[in-house]
């Protein structure tokens, strides 16, 4: 299994949402592949250091979301997210990224043009 997840303690976020983003961020990106294996609740919290509780809504909230499911005699697994809904958790994703680089554009005073320049640059210079 390739699941890292790294908790900030002192974070505004809370622990159970840090689980949850990095978790639903591993399998929209297809670090996690579906129905791949997920630690128990309780292996997940002695992991890392954590209460049960704090896994256990993690884990309710993704289940809720249709990212993990609970399989009989296996445990919890991701599940096979249709391509759309990955795009679209995708496009989320992309369009709060964007918005935070086109605030802190404007916070620095550049122009549209700058910032569309600069976009450009990085979009066929980078690779994904």
């Amino acid at each position: 299994m390739n699941l890292e997840i790294i908790l900030k303690p002192g974070s505004e976020i809370p622990i159970y949402l840090q689980i949850e983003e990095q978790i639903r961020s591993a399998i929209i990106s297809g670090k996690l592949e579906p129905l791949s294996d997920l630690p128990s609740i309780r292996a997940l919290a002695k992991m890392l250091r954590v209460s049960v509780i704090t896994v256990q809504k993690a884990y309710e909230d993704l289940k809720k979301e249709g990212y993990i499911e609970s399989a009989v005699g296996r445990g919890t697994i991701v599940a096979e997210v249709s391509s759309s809904t990955l795009r679209e958790s995708r496009m989320k994703e992309l369009e709060k990224l964007l918005t935070d680089a086109v605030q802190c554009s404007k916070e620095c005073n550049l122009s549209y043009e700058d910032l569309s320049a600069v976009l450009k640059m990085i979009y066929f210079e980078e690779t994904c």
